[in-house]
């Protein structure tokens, strides 16, 4: 911890000086016992000024408390403690100002966020605690510091400044959303044409009965509750599905993106974040994501809070790619992804699948034996599954 004082007159400590001096030496000019009585009695508050500040700040510490963890959208709170360290005397009028700065990894000269808190008073052996809140709307890292104590006690006539280089920094994770109910039951082929998939008793897992509906397997029919209604009734099963899942992400951008395009990265960048919260929130399943994206991003486990935690912090800082084509690890990362675990494509832009299956050599029929979802996050295609 690296410490620096600094000293500067106010303003009004600037026009009380331009008195004292004034006076002072009207009193030599004039040779008058009274100027010089009045002089001297405005030093000396003067001079008390610029000694009690460096007391107070001699033996003070400053504490900085972040979350563990945000999310853009999130209220950041920042705990600040105050403790006056000394036996016998108190300290007074305490400023405390924090400054943010997001880090994005240029070296361009940003201006920091400065935010203040005030401690009118802590006495000695005590401890003091505040804090500052505010909302961060963008993910990344942030860097906290240095911290600037001053105080200007007790006229405002001088302000002494303690710096305090004491850095910290902060991830804040991509914004979360909500899934709608049935985002995963929209299945989308190779040629591009989209349904439901229903499949047989075998493959289904019985959910509950409804009535009886034109198209409906007679095999369905419960006949001890249609008997009961005097109408048709027939079971309803909701389809098998692994447990697992697989995240391909295609996030790109052009070279000189437009205000939308950005937007659109960012709302890729959230669903993927909360596709793999969703996923790490049911224990056993196994999670699979591979984020072709500046740098290529693959990581695979068991859904857990440590593996969610993991990939939030790569989501926070993952930056667009500017590839005219789809990336061929995208396919590469397809084959290691076993055809009975669901599989779900998030793109920028329009995904063809028969142009990735050709880049890998396979062929459509290879395909279609998965369970493929593509969503455009460019389109209005993901209002329907997540609202952000």
């Amino acid at each position: 911890m690296i410490s620096k004082r600094r000293l500067h007159f106010t303003r009004e400590g600037i026009y009380f000086t331009m008195v004292v001096v004034a006076v002072m030496i009207g009193a030599n000019v004039r040779q008058l016992n009274l100027l010089m009585l009045l002089g001297s009695m405005l030093i000396g508050p003067l001079l008390f000024s610029l000694v009690y500040g460096r007391v107070a700040l001699r033996r003070i510490q400053v504490q900085r408390r972040l979350p563990p963890q945000l999310h853009v959208g999130e209220r950041l709170t920042v705990d600040v403690t105050v403790t006056n360290r000394r036996r016998w005397m108190g300290i007074w009028s305490i400023e405390i100002e924090d400054r943010l700065l997001r880090d994005d990894g240029t070296r361009a000269a940003a201006e920091p966020t400065r935010v203040g808190v005030y401690f009118p008073t802590v006495r000695a052996g005590e401890s003091r605690r505040s804090g500052y809140q505010g909302q961060l709307t963008r993910r990344g890292r942030y860097r906290f510091g240095p911290i600037k104590i001053s105080t200007r006690f007790p006229l405002g006539l001088v302000r002494h400044t303690l710096l305090v280089d004491e850095p910290a920094e902060l991830l804040v994770h991509p914004r979360l959303g909500r899934l709608a109910r049935d985002w995963q039951l929209v299945r989308q082929t190779v040629t591009g044409t989209q349904g439901v998939q229903r499949r047989g008793m075998l493959e289904a897992d019985f959910y509950g009965l409804r009535d009886w509906r034109s198209g409906d397997n007679r095999r369905w029919i419960h006949w001890r509750t249609s008997a009961r209604r005097g109408a048709l009734v027939v079971r309803q099963f909701d389809e098998r599905r692994s447990r697992d899942l697989a995240v391909l992400v295609d996030l790109w951008q052009p070279q000189a993106p437009t205000a939308q395009q950005l937007e659109c990265v960012e709302r890729a960048v959230s669903f993927v974040a909360t596709l793999v919260a969703e996923g790490c929130r049911q224990p056993g399943r196994r999670m699979f994501l591979a984020l072709a994206a500046d740098k290529l991003l693959e990581r695979s486990g068991p859904a857990s809070p440590a593996f969610l935690r993991q990939q939030l912090d790569e989501l926070a800082l993952v930056a667009a790619h500017h590839e005219a084509g789809i990336p061929a690890a995208l396919g590469d990362a397809l084959t290691m992804v076993p055809p009975t675990v669901p599989t779900i494509l998030i793109s920028t832009r329009s995904v063809d699948w028969q142009a990735l299956a050709e880049g890998r050599g396979d062929t459509s029929r290879g395909l279609e034996r998965r369970q493929l979802h593509s969503v455009d996050v460019s389109s209005d295609e993901l209002n329907r599954y997540c609202e952000l």
